[in-house]
């Protein structure tokens, strides 16, 4: 298993490229959708899904152009299925004043949900990790978990958007993420990847 990823769109989203011998899942299409399907490419897998930690609108800005190219299902947790064609909700409404343009996408997801979880040929864990926003997810795999903007390196997400909430988000990573692994690599949505251990003393917790 490999994670490879893009820093993409107007706050440097993380999208992630998820391999295994044969596929690829795409963690998080965030923008630029040009630069998505040029790392496809080059990677020379096949897309088999795309799965959304979350569905703030840094997240989902290229979402209708990969689904579109791949013809792959979307996955994420239900509580947010709504946030994709709301641009309060998905937080670009908030965003207009900036001259960012209005994010939604059409796409019809499938539900993803706390415990086991196999797309394709992919098994991995998830998390429901509320706090930055209600279904936010985290993707655990052996040698990595992708948590979105819920950890940062030296940081937490916020929790000033839709149903952000800031004591959910600090029992959702002491009582989930930092039940994994002490070593085990935290790949965030935003910024470079930390370690459960290294985020032990986190100034925002």
């Amino acid at each position: 298993m490999r994670i490879s990823n893009l820093t993409l769109g107007p706050v440097d989203t993380n999208t992630y490229f998820i391999e295994n011998d044969k596929n690829i899942i795409i963690v998080d299409p965030a923008a630029e959708s040009g630069q998505i399907i040029q790392k496809v490419n080059q990677i020379n897998k096949t897309v088999k899904a795309v799965v959304l930690t979350h569905a703030h609108f840094d997240h989902i800005g290229a979402l209708n152009d990969i689904v579109t190219k791949y013809n792959v299902p979307v996955y994420m947790h239900s509580k947010e299925f709504d946030f994709l064609t709301n641009t309060q909700k998905n937080g670009s409404e908030k965003f207009k004043q900036f001259g960012l343009p209005a994010i939604t996408s059409d796409v019809k997801p499938e539900p993803l949900s706390e415990g086991k979880a196999q797309i394709a040929d992919f098994t991995f864990d998830v998390l429901h990790t509320p706090g930055h926003s209600p279904g936010s997810l985290t993707f655990v795999f052996p040698d990595f978990a992708v948590v979105g903007d819920t950890l940062f390196k030296q940081g937490i997400g916020r929790t000033d958007l839709y149903q952000g909430d800031y004591e959910t988000l600090v029992d959702s990573i002491k009582d989930k993420l930092f039940e994994l692994d002490g070593d085990l690599p935290l790949f965030p949505g935003h910024g470079p990847h930390t370690t459960v251990d290294d985020e032990q003393l986190n100034p925002y917790l």
